[in-house]
């Protein structure tokens, strides 16, 4: 069995083949700019996770100075008063 191997060679026009590049072209920066944004994007929700780490010390801490027992279940209203619940 033979297979034939014969091809037939064309040339896109110019302008095709410009706007295919520039559209690859931008789909190169396009991709390039989401890795960009995945960056910031970890480094933001390090800055949430170090916040709320934050935030949880200083609540810790204010539970000891009114002596609320570890483990209890308590919580701050807007306005800052403490309710601890019972149980």
């Amino acid at each position: 069995m033979t297979q034939s191997t014969d091809q037939t060679e064309m040339t896109l026009t110019p302008e095709i083949l410009g706007a295919v590049n520039q559209l690859r072209q931008r789909a190169e920066m396009l991709t390039s700019e989401i890795g960009r944004i995945e960056i910031r994007k970890g480094a933001i929700l390090n800055e949430i996770t170090n916040l709320n780490e934050k935030a949880t010390s200083l609540l810790r801490q204010e539970g000891e100075r009114l002596g609320i027992p570890a483990g209890a279940e308590w919580m701050v209203t807007p306005e800052g008063v403490v309710t601890v619940k019972e149980g």
